[in-house]
């Protein structure tokens, strides 16, 4: 017997029959209907067609499968074809044909079969949602039809411009579209333009494109608008409880072109140490959860600071006048008054709401430069009190102590140059200011980080109010590689009993990197394994959860200190806020946290592409150039180096895939050798710039040695 799914023959005649009979009664309807139904679902006897009889002429019995429908999500790729993820993990593959029906992420239902490599194969079978809306692109033509070139990932097709819509645009154009036609239907899609965002030399194009294919919300709702326009005309008045320290030289030290202010300080020695008070900008004081601007600033969760330009969080008038701690202008303020010991240990804290009157605003280069004896502050350009004189010495000391007591009780960051991409009238790169960290700089940074710390320990004891800013250390599948690589290069610890588990508590890790980061003489490898170790860490998160931060070697740490850039230093002081006054905490989806690191991650790669884009176009006025690099990336076939002039990175193939030249690859301590030269990380090597793909934002290096180097810096 031969089993058949569904037999058409069958099906056809029982169909015309039920058409035949659908004139008589209703009766007769109902039976042929159940019949039809038993038919496509049951085991029927047919007479087996001439090339299936068998010699004794049995007949063969058909038995009706089910499909199996499964749903997931489109994956393309660089070819014309894609997968199906199916909800269940597995993938799918979906011909070519089937491909052009669909777009990337499209939420889909398909029927799966298994192919003779026992492979999973679907057929499309319904859409269920598209996520490809809006997007970017470049206007392209192809003999009469016009396209767009969509700007997503793994996704090499053209999609149709209706000739309706192309008034206005010509081929060349970056243009901002959506999705008018989708084409599970025949194939086709078709697309509706929203906006020319320039030709690719238009000045400023770079900044309007990546902000369009990164969905940065760039305009303010009219409620929020309106809400902002109540706030910046209404008077500052003194709200119960509210102290008044306008007296107070409080003092704010920011880059010199900073507008949004969050911060002021003031200090004063006393018999136990210094007391420290941070002044931090209070939004919070007229922007309730839930309100306009409140859901805007939510919704955008943080400042975000393109090259040559900056998206607020908060609109511009509140974030750069309105709550932003002008110098001589009285303004609300939320404070945190510490007793900081001699010791640097931090023995009392108390936030409070205040307002405040700041004094002065310095620059960081400016006080480092008179900290230095380098120039003064009159020589600068500033006129200062003697109180605010004192207040800037004592802020070094205090800062000097704090930072030996993290040495020996948390962890301090290796300290990096910062570099500055100064733009032209174009808004092209016109050079690069490179400036290391300065005295002034860790003034600043200590107080903010103890003001961080007190509000982590006030949210421990209340749980469930605040956001913590949070990092785990190492990610958990590769803690056995790291206790692997301990054990080889430092086997001093592992025969301490230092344990995979040890890595995960606090305290363990912290005097691990405290101990690669010492005593470089006598462990002559422990900073190549620190390297490793830190590749193996894991990204920091927000989190409801009072989770340690191993980074920084705090039992607790959540932010205050910048409330009109950030919404999770924002949300914060309402948290602290209904603590002092003895309120429950604000009643939030639980998933805020992760939403908020969500979209600060997005900011985070808009920033990227930016940057990488404008440094590309500049890279092209380098060509033939000679730099010494700090190895940041090793894979199988080059390196990826960071200029220590420019702070730029481009990638030295070293062995091509498809070349004659030998290489070994450690995977596991990223080093490569070729030619009997090892690459590690962290290493020096001199670099010529030798291409620049400015289209795919890469810049091609080629490494020489240090003899090869000297006669070419007498040449360039």
């Amino acid at each position: 017997m031969q089993s058949f799914e569904r037999h058409p023959a069958i099906i056809h005649i029982t169909t015309l029959c039920y058409k035949l009979l659908s004139m008589l009664n209703k009766d007769a309807l109902s039976q042929l209907a159940q019949l039809k139904s038993n038919l496509t679902s049951k085991p029927v006897i047919i007479p087996a067609v001439k090339q299936q009889i068998d010699q004794s002429h049995n007949p063969v019995v058909v038995q009706a499968q089910s499909q199996d429908i499964r749903q997931g999500i489109v994956r393309s790729t660089t070819k014309r074809f894609g997968f199906v993820l199916l909800d269940d993990g597995r993938e799918a593959f979906l011909d070519p044909e089937q491909m052009m029906r669909v777009l990337p992420d499209d939420r889909v239902e398909v029927a799966i079969s298994t192919n003779k490599k026992d492979q999973l194969e679907a057929r499309l079978v319904k859409l269920i949602s598209s996520s490809l809306k809006e997007f970017v692109g470049r206007y392209v033509n192809k003999g009469s039809n016009d396209f767009v070139e969509p700007d997503a990932t793994n996704f090499n097709r053209w999609l149709f411009i209706p000739p309706q819509a192309r008034k206005g645009f010509s081929v060349g154009d970056l243009i901002h579209c959506t999705i008018s036609r989708h084409p599970f239907n025949d194939g086709k899609a078709q697309i509706h333009i929203i906006n020319r965002l320039g030709k690719a030399d238009e000045a400023g194009v770079e900044s309007r494109y990546t902000i369009a294919k990164y969905k940065l919300p760039n305009e303010w709702v009219a409620t929020a608008q309106a809400q902002a326009s109540s706030i910046n005309w209404s008077p500052l008045t003194f709200e119960s409880g509210e102290l008044d320290l306008t007296h107070l030289p409080f003092v704010t030290i920011d880059s010199e072109n900073t507008r949004d202010m969050d911060d002021a300080v003031y200090i004063a020695k006393n018999e136990n140490g210094w007391e420290l008070i941070t002044a931090i900008a209070n939004p919070s004081k007229h922007i309730d959860i839930d309100s306009p601007l409140e859901i805007s600033a939510r919704v955008r969760a943080s400042t975000v600071y393109l090259l040559g330009q900056s998206i607020t969080m908060l609109p511009a008038e509140l974030s750069h006048d309105t709550y932003s701690l002008v110098p001589e202008q009285k303004r609300a303020a939320l404070i945190c008054r510490m007793q900081i010991a001699m010791s640097g240990e931090i023995t009392h804290y108390e936030f409070s709401e205040a307002q405040i009157r700041s004094q002065q605003k310095l620059s960081y280069q400016a006080v480092a430069d008179d900290a230095n004896d380098v120039k003064s502050l009159a020589d600068a350009g500033f006129v200062v009190s003697d109180a605010i004189k004192t207040l800037l010495s004592e802020l070094q000391a205090f800062a000097q102590t704090r930072a030996n007591y993290r040495l020996e009780h948390a962890l301090v960051m290796d300290e990096k140059a910062d570099y500055f991409f100064i733009l032209n009238d174009q808004k092209k790169i016109d050079h690069v200011d490179k400036r290391d960290r300065n005295i002034a700089h860790r003034m600043i940074e200590e107080a903010m980080l103890v003001t961080n710390i007190c509000a982590g320990q006030l949210f421990l004891q209340h749980p469930g109010y605040g956001i913590f800013s949070t990092h785990v250390g190492f990610r958990p599948e590769r803690l056995n590689d790291a206790l692997h690589l301990i054990n080889e290069d430092r086997p001093d610890l592992i025969a301490a009993g230092l344990s995979a588990s040890d890595l995960t508590q606090l305290e363990k890790f912290q005097q691990l990197f405290k101990e690669l980061r010492s005593n470089p003489t006598n462990h002559p490898k422990s900073a190549a394994l620190l390297s490793l170790l830190q590749r193996m860490l894991q990204a920091g998160s927000l989190s409801f959860e009072p989770i340690s931060h191993f980074g920084l070697g705090f039992p607790a740490y959540a932010m205050v200190t910048s409330p009109i850039r950030r919404y999770n230093d924002y949300y914060n002081h309402i948290a602290i806020k209904r603590i002092l006054r003895g309120q429950p905490k604000v009643e939030i989806h639980n998933d805020l946290p992760n939403q908020l690191q969500e979209t600060i991650n997005i900011g985070r790669q808009a920033c990227r592409y930016l940057e990488l884009w404008l440094c590309s176009q500049f890279m092209t006025q380098q060509l033939d150039t000679l730099h010494i690099g700090t190895i940041a990336l090793v894979n199988s076939n080059g390196i990826g180096v960071r200029l220590d002039d420019l702070g730029i990175e481009g990638y030295a193939m070293l062995a091509p895939k498809d070349g004659d030249v030998k290489a070994q690859f450690d995977s596991r301590r990223l080093s490569l050798t070729v030619a009997g030269k090892t690459y590690r990380l962290d290493e020096k090597v001199y670099v010529l710039v030798k291409e620049v793909d400015v289209e795919k934002r890469k810049v091609a290096l080629e490494v020489v040695n240090e003899e090869t180097a000297a006669r070419l810096s007498a040449w360039l």
